[in-house]
């Protein structure tokens, strides 16, 4: 089947054509459908729209509405090696492992890539009336122990898993730089970074900002090919994770598009250090930590300490630091996603790496890994 590239490109026949490839209709055949845009629909990766659909027949049990995902609109950003790499990650994630992730995610009815020319679709379950997180807003501290609790089901179920070896669309993507490429690239960033934020910040902050290009490789390849690994969302923050109409009842995540193999408490780290304002992460953190570690117990894990977490945790708060460093001084990101990344996700980020000594990991006489 061809892939269509917007939601202009849809018809109800090729639509038809999907959901009975995905067993999600028989012999019934959508009459005609309403296409509605998303308040999200405009993603920096990718197009989503909401679909209604009519069918020819009333008593079909096909879903009456859905969510349609497209690759970027934008040519330069949809040939880039990463995100044709991410539309192949998230289409391969929902036809080989979502039935076995652990975590509720929605129900896909079909998925296609085109890995050459970075098209791809997928039609997934309407999950309304639960609605995303906002990492602007933040999110209470029974959410905050609701989606570090599924994560660590879903970690401790791929631990170690030879699976994870075998499965290239996996790997990192095409393009990735080697450690002197890295730091050279950083030495761009840091100064790009400081115009942006346009500030000063902690003496501290700079320091790591001055040393960290040296050790971007380093970092990456502990978090990612250091044993022990697990599968990763790899990009678990409230955008991407959905609560039921109270806030506080079901909980599904979405957007595979970054799902990867590597230590698990990166997606501890990410969430916690980006989605609760300071205050709320320190009164939790340590709890939610040693919830993370019970579970992974209770599930089978034996190799891994509480020592071995919070060094980890650690690596990680420095890894998103420089993150953030690359992200707000490259990405052609609109003014909106540029003050969301200095204005909330930078301040929260030092925070949490002042308050964990992440500095004392860089530098002369540091023991990294």
């Amino acid at each position: 089947m061809d892939i269509p590239h917007s939601p202009a490109d849809l018809s109800s026949s090729w639509l038809t054509m999907a959901l009975r490839h995905g067993h999600a209709i028989g012999s019934s055949a959508v009459r005609e459908f309403e296409c509605s845009s998303l308040e999200e629909g405009k993603g920096f990766y990718g197009q989503l729209v909401r679909l209604k659909l009519t069918y020819d027949s009333p008593e079909t049990d096909g879903p009456r509405t859905m969510i349609a995902k497209f690759s970027s609109s934008n040519p330069e950003m949809r040939q880039r090696p990463n995100t044709k790499a991410s539309y192949e990650r998230e289409v391969r994630f929902y036809q080989k492992m979502a039935k076995e992730s652990l975590l509720p995610v929605p129900t896909c009815y079909y998925a296609d890539v085109d890995t050459k020319l970075g098209w791809h679709i997928l039609l997934l379950e309407d999950l309304a009336p639960a609605r995303s997180g906002s990492r602007t807003k933040g999110c209470s501290l029974t959410q905050a122990r609701t989606a570090i609790h599924h994560i660590a089901r879903f970690h401790a179920h791929w631990w170690e898993d030879p699976r994870l070896d075998s499965l290239d669309w996996l790997a990192d993507a095409p393009g990735v730089p080697r450690d002197a490429e890295q730091a050279q690239a950083h030495k761009q960033w840091w100064p790009a970074f400081l115009r942006e934020v346009g500030k000063p910040l902690p003496v501290t902050v700079m320091e790591i900002g001055e040393l960290l290009g040296e050790q971007r490789g380093r970092i990456a390849r502990h978090l990612s090919t250091n044993e022990p690994r697990t599968l990763l969302h790899a990009d678990y923050q409230l955008e991407n994770l959905m609560f039921g109409a109270t806030g506080e009842g079901s909980f599904f995540v979405v957007d595979w598009q970054f799902v990867k193999r590597g230590r698990g408490i990166w997606d501890v780290a990410y969430f916690l250090s980006q989605n609760l304002v300071p205050a709320d992460r320190q009164a939790i953190e340590m709890d939610l930590l040693r919830d993370y570690l019970r579970i992974l117990d209770n599930h089978g894990v034996r190799n891994y300490s509480f020592d071995d977490a919070m060094y980890d945790y650690r690596i990680s708060l420095l890894r998103r630091f420089g993150n953030l460093i690359s992200t707000i001084a490259a990405m052609p990101f609109t003014k909106e996603q540029i003050r969301l990344h200095v204005d909330v996700l930078l301040p929260r980020t030092i925070a949490a790496i002042l308050d964990h000594d992440c500095r004392s990991l860089l530098g002369s006489g540091s023991q990294m890994y």
